[in-house]
């Protein structure tokens, strides 16, 4: 167990998940390959950048296999897990954990500056992060830290940065850590992006492991831990 924590490891989650061994993680915190509709777009410039969009995210947008699941349970001393998803996998992740007797919460990141929409669509402007826990599972004291909601425009600058396309809010996984964990605790990341959970971890005092099967995302994941930008420019006092 030793040996895989504090790494960022590359390889495929459902077969790294294997080598965890039982009821030995504190926290699975994860933001899992979206599933998307792809229909289409039209002629329009919003259809065409929507197009674009689309094939940015087509190598890490597939949906998972949720079986895995089943490991995230295994792993846990007691389930406390956060999972972002598409809004098409939401009821299907939310049938999984309640009817399995876990209590739950669904939290929002509110995008100030989304894309404009095209034809007869709302905004593309919330993401939904599910957070399941056992009953058994404390959440730390902080009025700061207890909002379902959390709003800042589309993090451009950490996607220049970092180069992933679905990268979230450093200080809202931070958040979510802190309200959740304890320092010292070991939080699991199965599909670890450009690292930000493994940065929240560091930063605020817990270990991780985190696993990556995007041999691009786990060499800039590995950086970025180390202060690296995706350029290969380094970075001073933050990460």
């Amino acid at each position: 167990m030793e040996n895989l924590i504090n790494k960022i490891h590359y390889g495929d989650a459902y077969e790294l998940i294997k080598e965890i061994p039982d009821k030995s993680i504190d926290l699975i915190y994860t933001d899992i390959p979206y599933l998307y509709n792809t229909g289409g777009n039209g002629n329009s410039e919003l259809g065409k950048r929507a197009a674009r969009q689309k094939l940015a995210l087509k190598d890490i947008s597939n949906g998972i296999d949720y079986s895995i699941f089943d490991d995230f349970i295994r792993v846990s001393k007691a389930l406390n897990c956060f999972i972002w998803a598409s809004r098409l996998q939401v009821p299907e992740i939310l049938n999984y954990f309640i009817g399995r007797g876990y209590l739950y919460d669904i939290l929002f990141w509110g995008k100030t500056n989304p894309i404009p929409t095209i034809n007869n669509l709302f905004l593309s402007d919330v993401e939904y992060c599910l957070y399941f826990r056992d009953k058994g599972i404390r959440l730390n004291d902080g009025y700061d830290l207890k909002s379902k909601w959390y709003t800042s425009p589309i993090n451009k600058t950490d996607k220049n940065m970092y180069n992933h396309p679905t990268i979230k809010p450093l200080a809202l996984v931070s958040r979510h850590i802190r309200h959740t964990s304890k320092e010292g605790n070991i939080i699991l990341d199965p599909f670890a992006g450009s690292g930000t959970t493994a940065v929240a971890a560091v930063n605020n005092g817990r270990r991780y492991i985190a696993f990556e099967n995007n041999r691009q995302w786990y060499d800039i994941a590995t950086n970025r831990i180390n202060g690296i930008q995706a350029n290969g420019q380094i970075i001073f006092f933050t990460r």
